[in-house]
């Protein structure tokens, strides 16, 4: 029986969920049947055009241009066109990339794991909803596994199929109420700007590292396959990019890998009896369409059962393009990739050290009393508030995914979690009730300037101390700080050298 979740999960601080459980688990999702229908249609399209003017290979490779609707349903019109504009540009340079490097597997690999590091940033920026990197990946792997050439007419077809699916997506959000966005999205900045701010804050931010882990999963993977002489390593590159698709830190890892290691298992069976009927003309373009409409229904709610789907389609794809029969060395071979791909996207999930991952939580709660100050003291400027909500959200994004990291990284990192939520409680009264802490805007502005110091030691006022302050306990700092927004007490406790680990064996 498969459960639907009704409600918000609660978060395991310590303890990883069970990877096994999420296999009978429907996730509550809006309703996705607009994206679906104008991806199903946007895939069968170029089919048959392909067919009728004699280049069913191109017209195959232009229906992976319809993979861009998968990114729509986000709300209004603009928001529709913008997400799918985007996706489907994100997917001719995927093609782009790979085609060009078709022929050279070495080089593919190099190229498709430096893609997806590429795209693993952007789209984590641009806060992309699902499937994430999955399919820009995943149009570049398949792109190195055509035959060379024809690389801009590749890349235009991709494109126009792209732009079609962003017209039509403009078109129904017009006409037809929205299905909604798949999760709560700020409505104060419009992608741009939020662009811009989430930029602004990369040098402190986890998402350049967790695109390296991406990158390296990707090329771990095509080396493995290439290694293991499997056929061509555009699957297994494409298995690991889209386990790391929300996220690269290890629980969401693992998690996954699980997912799609067991969705692609039970998909191999319905994708070796569809190819075995070796459908051609109408029917194939029907069977890519219809994949595709159900795929988009499910990915979000059940990764597993999506992948059931996701590997019929690609072995459509190939068998279709190439003419391949040997429709059993086809299944094996996207089994064993996808074995590969996802033990290399696991293992990646691993790379992050207790060091790394609280030197980021510290340097976003220093961030956030910074940005505090200055709000204090600037009064009510709208760029002073801006950067505030977005040290916030930095120091949200950094919380979450060191809370998903392994055990150990976990740990170390949850010594942290009293002083964070006790500096979001400051931030959030000093946007709504900034007059109470104005009264006395020097004396605030001090002690928490000294506050951030003694959370980190690094922070650039704490630098030119001649010998800074060794911090003392985080629970008493988030204590002293709590009782202090309740009215009272001092934000800043006494200090008492110590020395070693601080607890939870966080390195001063």
């Amino acid at each position: 029986m498969i459960h639907t979740r009704s409600g918000p999960s609660r978060p395991h601080r310590h303890a990883a969920p069970r990877p096994l459980r999420e296999l009978f688990v429907l996730h509550p999702m809006p309703s996705r049947r607009r994206s679906a229908t104008i991806a199903a249609v946007c895939t069968a399209a170029p089919i048959l055009a392909g067919q009728a003017l004699g280049q069913p290979v191109v017209g195959l490779v232009a229906s992976t241009g319809a993979l861009a609707a998968l990114y729509g349903g986000r709300g209004t019109p603009r928001q529709e066109a913008g997400a799918v504009a985007g996706a489907a540009l994100a997917l001719a340079v995927g093609m782009a990339v790979g085609s060009s490097l078709a022929g050279h597997d070495r080089l593919a690999v190099l190229g498709t794991a430096l893609w997806a590091a590429v795209a693993a940033l952007f789209l984590a920026l641009a806060q992309a909803r699902p499937p994430g990197i999955v399919m820009p990946v995943l149009v570049c792997s398949v792109g190195t596994g055509l035959p060379p050439g024809h690389t801009g007419l590749r890349v235009l077809a991709v494109a126009g199929v792209g732009c079609s699916a962003t017209v039509l997506s403009w078109l129904a959000a017009r006409v037809f109420r929205t299905d909604g966005p798949s999760r709560p999205t700020a409505t104060e900045h419009g992608p741009g700007n939020r662009l811009l701010s989430v930029t602004r804050s990369l040098p402190s931010s986890p998402l350049p590292w967790m695109a390296v882990r991406t990158g390296a999963a990707v090329g771990l993977a095509g080396t493995a396959s290439l290694l293991c002489q499997v056929g061509r390593p555009y699957w297994a590159m494409a298995a690991a990019g889209a386990v790391l698709a929300r996220g690269s830190h290890a629980i969401s890892a693992n998690t996954r890998a699980v997912l799609r290691g067991v969705g692609t298992a039970a998909g191999c069976l319905l994708a070796g009896a569809l190819a075995a009927t070796h459908p051609r003309g109408v029917a194939i373009a029907v069977l890519l369409a219809a994949l595709t409409f159900v795929i988009e229904l499910v990915v979000a709610r059940n990764y597993a059962i999506a992948m059931v789907f996701v590997t019929p389609l690609s072995v459509l794809l190939v068998t279709s393009a190439t003419g391949a029969t040997a429709v059993l060395t086809i299944t094996a071979d996207r089994l064993l990739e996808t074995v590969l791909g996802c033990a290399a996207a696991a293992a990646a999930g691993q790379l992050v050290t207790r060091r790394w991952a609280v030197r980021h939580r510290r340097e976003a709660v220093t961030a956030v009393l910074r940005a505090a100050v200055e709000l204090i003291g600037a009064g009510p400027e709208p760029g002073r508030a801006a950067a505030l909500r977005d040290a916030v959200a930095l120091l949200r994004l950094v919380s979450e995914r060191t809370a998903g990291e392994r055990r150990g990284v976990r740990v170390a990192a949850s010594a942290l979690d009293q002083v964070s939520a006790a500096t979001l409680s400051l931030a959030q009264r000093v946007t709504e009730q900034p007059d109470g802490l104005r009264a006395n805007a020097a004396d605030t502005a001090r002690a928490l300037r000294r506050l951030a110091e003694l959370v980190d030691p690094c922070e650039p006022h704490a630098a030119h101390r001649p010998a800074p302050a060794v911090p003392p306990p985080l629970t008493e700092l988030a204590r002293a700080l709590d009782d202090w927004l309740a009215g009272g007490g001092n934000p800043v406790p006494r200090v008492v050298p110590a020395t070693g680990p601080l607890p939870g064996g966080i390195p001063r």
